[in-house]
């Protein structure tokens, strides 16, 4: 609950800090080739024993489509910032209430959006270049995890949608990695400072997202104890919530930048490049880019995080992970089972589910197990995951 989680947030919080100095220290070297604190070379001890992450089996939804309805309420949409991308919608739930759970859209980092997850820059890419890949693109930024969710508002869960700043496609100056976390950061503390204002329940905390949105919001559930990507200017109000979640959702989520831009094409790789200001390809897809320092791209990657926090002794929430057994663009062998293999070591017994269904693309919504997340939940919700009133990932 997130009146209890005191704990949590000290363990949370000394792992980020942790692995901040650690990656602070390896910035001394200015090049891949820098022996630096990554999350390659970070091992646990041997004398600990992992948990194994729980698998979900493949589902086949009904031909009438359950998870498909109206939503339950119209959302009020509530600035959080002076940016007009800082703002969210509230969608109120119409069940019993079990708690809150935020929702942070994809798009490659430099698009998408709340409402639609769709953005001027895709369209443009698309009169200028009609390609598959463009195509995926806008798949992409399809705001099918969001409708995924919505099906728990009649299960008592109020859900919140948010914008935040985006990525600068172009060399230079512009919105970058830090800026988007000062984003989700600010958007947790205002809604946690103000849950009472937007009447939301707030006695189970799940943050999630899909694509870009996954990434940023395990990035945000490993860091925010510590305070690492709180922006600066925040009001004093804000600098003092203190944040803990009780629960993570990822859907298709990049979590190794080291290894992400690897698939090519047009997608990933500008993506990434958008987002860190800098590349890892000699010469860069964006013109201008310059080459980046390995340090930057593990303080960006949440498996630095994630595996840290098993070599430190920090128990890490509950976690559903989901990724498509066809997805080219975040693949389960690189960005998946490395990052759901690690949270389960460092979560609690039969906490971290994985959702690999086989003919699930990057576009997963209607290959996620409906079933066994609403279970994830239930348990999160009981803080149940052990014993006869524990729920599992069955059909």
């Amino acid at each position: 609950m997130y009146e209890t989680s005191r704990s949590t947030r000290m363990r949370l919080a000394a792992v980020a800090l942790i692995s901040f100095l650690a990656l602070l220290v390896a910035a001394c070297g200015s090049n891949r080739s820098s022996t630096t604190t990554t999350s390659q070379s970070v091992s646990p001890s041997s004398t600990l024993v992992p948990n194994t992450p729980v698998s979900v089996p493949a589902w086949t939804p009904p031909v009438q489509a359950t998870d498909l309805m109206p939503d339950a309420s119209t959302p009020k949409v509530v600035s959080y910032g002076s940016d007009p991308n800082q703002n969210l919608e509230v969608f109120q739930s119409s069940g019993d209430a079990q708690g809150t759970i935020v929702y942070i859209h994809g798009g490659a980092w430099e698009g998408g959006s709340m409402q639609q997850n769709t953005s001027a820059i895709i369209q443009a890419q698309e009169e200028q270049e009609r390609t598959a890949e463009f195509v995926q693109l806008a798949k992409l930024a399809s705001s099918g995890v969001l409708d995924e969710l919505k099906p728990q508002l009649s299960r008592g869960w109020d859900i919140v949608s948010i914008n935040y700043r985006l990525a600068t496609a172009t060399s230079g100056p512009g919105i970058r990695a830090t800026q988007l976390m000062n984003d989700v950061d600010h958007a947790m503390r205002y809604i946690v400072a103000n849950a009472k204002a937007l009447d939301l329940d707030m006695s189970t905390f799940i943050i999630s997202g899909g694509s870009a949105g996954g990434h940023l919001a395990l990035m945000e559930a490993l860091t925010a104890s510590s305070g690492q990507f709180m922006d600066p200017a925040l009001p004093s109000n804000l600098k003092k919530v203190k944040l803990s979640f009780d629960g993570v959702i990822a859907m298709v989520a990049p979590t190794d930048l080291n290894t992400l831009y690897l698939v090519g094409g047009p997608l990933a790789p500008p993506g990434q490049e958008a987002l860190l200001g800098c590349s890892l390809q000699n010469p860069p897809f964006t013109a201008g880019m310059p080459q980046c320092n390995e340090s930057v791209v593990n303080q960006f990657s949440p498996l630095t995080y994630t595996k840290a926090a098993r070599v430190n002794g920090v128990t890490l929430p509950p976690a559903y992970f989901a990724y498509g057994g066809l997805d080219t663009l975040v693949l389960i062998s690189t960005q998946g089972m490395p990052e759901i293999d690690a949270w389960a070591a460092a979560s609690g017994p039969n906490e971290t589910w994985y959702d690999l269904p086989p003919q699930g693309t990057h576009n997963i919504d209607d290959n996620v197990n409906d079933l066994a997340l609403n279970n994830w939940l239930d348990n999160v919700a009981s803080a149940t995951w052990t014993g006869p009133n524990a729920k599992t990932p069955t059909n």
